[in-house]
C-alpha cells in the first residue's frame, strides 16, 4: 500500500491533468512552515531520509491499480491511459532540501520538488506527513535537550505512537541531541544507541521474594551493568535496596512522586552506601518546562527520560507545513511564478532559496530569496540538492552515516543561534529576522 499513502484529491488532480494533456508540464513545488507555533522560535530539519527512500520506491502494484479501478469516485479519470501511467510511474523529477539537523524559521522551503506536474503533485501527501511529523519530534527534542543543560535526554515514547512511526521519532529526536531511545528498531535501523530497565511489572512479577530480592536477580542477569526502576513501593527503601544488588546497577530511575525531594533523597541514600557512581535519571511525563525546573532547583540528576512530550508534542502537534505550486511551464513552455492570494494564506510564488548570514559564528538572519539570486557573498545557502532526474546525488546508503552527520550537523546549528532562540516563554517578542528579498517581492505571480 506504499504508493496509496496519498489523499484521493492527489490521485484525482493527476487524472485531470492526464485528460488535459498538461501531467508532463515541468512545475516546481515547495514545502514550508507557513508560521512558527507559538511555543516555537526555531525548527530542526527531520524527515528528509523517510521522504527520501519514499520517492526513490513509489511504484503502483497490480494489486493497487486493480483497487484504483473499482474505488467509488475515480472510474471517470482512471482510463486505460491512466493505469498505464500509474503502472510505469517512477519518480525522476529533481529535489533539493535543507539537510536534516539544520534550524529553519517559518517561510522558508524545507524541500523543493521540480518534475514534471503528476509527480509534484502526487508526492504531496506523504512529503507533507514525514516532514510535519518528524520536524515537529526533532524541534520539540532540541528544546527538551536545551533544557537539560548538558544532562543527557532519553527518548521513551515508542508506547505514545503509532509503532510502525516510532523508530522515525526516535531517530528524529536523536539527531536533535538526545543522548539514546527505548526503541529497538531504531537501534538496528539507524544506530540510535539503546537503553532501558525493568519496569513496575517486573518487580511485581516476584510475588514470592519482592522487591530486593527482584533488583538483585534483574542485576545478575546484566552483570555488565543495567539500571533499576525503584519507585514501585516505596523510592527511599528502593533505592537502598538498589544499592545492595551489586555492582552491575550502574542507574536508577525515579518515575513518580516528588522528584525534586525524592531524586535528593535517593542521591543521599546512595552516595552513603557506597554507591556514588550510580546515575539518576528522571522520568514522569516530563516536558522542557518541568525539566528546566528541576535543573534550576538543584535536582542530583544526571539524566531524563522523554516519552509523551518530545513523540507527540502536546504544545504543538501540527507545524501546519504547506506544499505550494510556485512555478509551472505554461503552453509556451515558459515559466511563470505562480502564488496563493487569499487572505490569510497567501505565498510567495517563484523557486526559491535561503542564505544564512553569519557574524562572529553567530547566525544574524536569514534571507528568501529567488533560487537564481546569487547571494553566496551575503550567506551560505540552506537548500542543497540530493535529487537529480530521480537519481541520488551522493551515495546515501549508510542510514547510520547519515544519522550521525545529521546530529552533528544540528548540534553546530543549534550552536549558532542567537540566545533569543533558545528561551521557552511563549510570550517573548524577539523572533530571529527573516527577511524576503526585494527581487522574490517584485516577482510578478499569476492572479488567474
Amino acid at each position: 500500500m506504499h504508493a496509496l499513502l496519498t489523499d484521493r484529491y492527489e490521485l484525482a488532480m493527476l487524472g485531470a491533468y492526464l485528460r488535459e494533456g498538461i501531467a508532463e508540464r515541468r512545475g516546481v513545488f515547495e514545502l514550508c512552515v507557513r508560521q512558527l507555533p507559538p511555543s516555537r522560535r526555531f525548527l530542526v530539519v527531520a524527515g528528509i531520509e523517510r521522504a527520501l527512500g519514499y520517492l526513490q520506491e513509489l511504484s503502483f502494484t497490480e494489486e493497487e491499480l486493480a483497487y484504483l479501478q473499482s474505488a467509488s469516485g475515480l472510474a471517470e479519470v482512471m482510463t486505460d491511459a491512466m493505469v498505464t501511467y500509474l503502472r510505469e510511474f517512477r519518480f525522476r523529477g529533481d529535489l533539493d532540501v535543507v539537510p536534516e539537523g539544520e534550524v529553519v524559521f517559518e517561510g522558508e522551503p524545507l524541500l523543493r520538488v521540480e518534475g514534471s506536474l503528476a509527480e509534484g503533485q502526487l508526492v504531496e501527501t506523504f512529503l507533507l506527513g514525514a516532514l510535519n511529523a518528524e520536524t515537529r519530534v526533532a524541534s520539540k527534542a532540541a528544546r527538551v535537550v536545551l533544557a537539560a543543560q548538558g544532562r543527557s535526554v532519553l527518548e521513551f515514547g515508542a508506547r505514545r505512537v503509532d509503532p510502525l512511526s516510532a523508530p522515525w521519532a526516535a531517530r528524529a529526536a536523536y539527531l536533535a541531541g538526545c543522548a539514546g531511545t527505548s526503541c529497538e528498531a531504531a537501534g538496528m535501523a539507524f544506530g540510535v544507541p539503546v537503553s532501558g530497565t525493568c519496569a513496575h511489572s517486573y518487580v511485581l512479577a516476584h510475588v514470592d521474594d519482592g522487591e530486593e530480592a527482584a533488583f538483585r536477580r534483574f542485576a545478575e542477569a546484566f552483570p555488565g551493568g543495567t539500571a533499576l526502576l525503584i519507585d514501585t513501593f516505596d523510592t527511599r527503601r528502593g533505592a537502598l535496596r538498589a544499592a545492595g544488588a551489586g555492582a552491575s546497577v550502574r542507574a536508577v530511575r525515579i518515575d513518580s512522586g516528588d522528584l525534586l525531594t525524592l531524586g535528593q533523597d535517593a542521591r543521599r541514600i546512595l552516595d552513603a552506601a557506597g554507591r556514588a557512581d550510580v546515575r539518576l535519571v528522571a522520568s514522569d511525563d516530563l516536558d522542557e518546562h518541568r525539566i528546566a525546573e528541576l535543573v534550576a532547583a538543584g535536582a542530583p540528576y544526571d539524566a531524563f527520560g522523554v516519552g509523551t512530550a518530545i513523540t507527540l508534542t502536546p504544545d504543538a502537534p501540527s507545524l501546519g507545513a504547506i506544499y505550494k505550486l510556485v512555478e509551472i511551464d505554461d503552453r509556451r513552455g515558459v515559466r511563470v511564478p505562480v502564488g496563493k492570494r487569499s487572505p490569510g494564506k497567501a505565498s510567495f510564488g517563484g523557486s526559491k532559496q535561503v542564505f544564512r548570514r553569519y557574524e562572529a559564528g553567530r547566525a544574524v538572519e536569514d534571507l528568501v530569496a529567488r533560487s537564481d539570486e546569487d547571494l553566496s557573498s551575503v550567506g551560505s545557502p540552506l537548500l542543497v540538492p540530493v535529487l537529480r532526474r530521480g537519481k541520488l546525488v551522493r551515495d546515501r546508503s549508510d542510514p547510520r552515516a547519515v544519522t550521525r552527520e545529521a546530529r552533528e550537523r544540528c548540534q553546530r546549528a543549534l550552536q549558532a543561534l542567537p540566545e533569543a532562540c533558545l528561551g521557552r516563554d511563549p510570550e517573548a517578542r524577539e523572533r530571529y529576522p527573516v527577511t524576503v528579498t526585494e527581487a522574490l517581492r517584485r516577482l510578478d505571480t499569476t492572479d488567474g
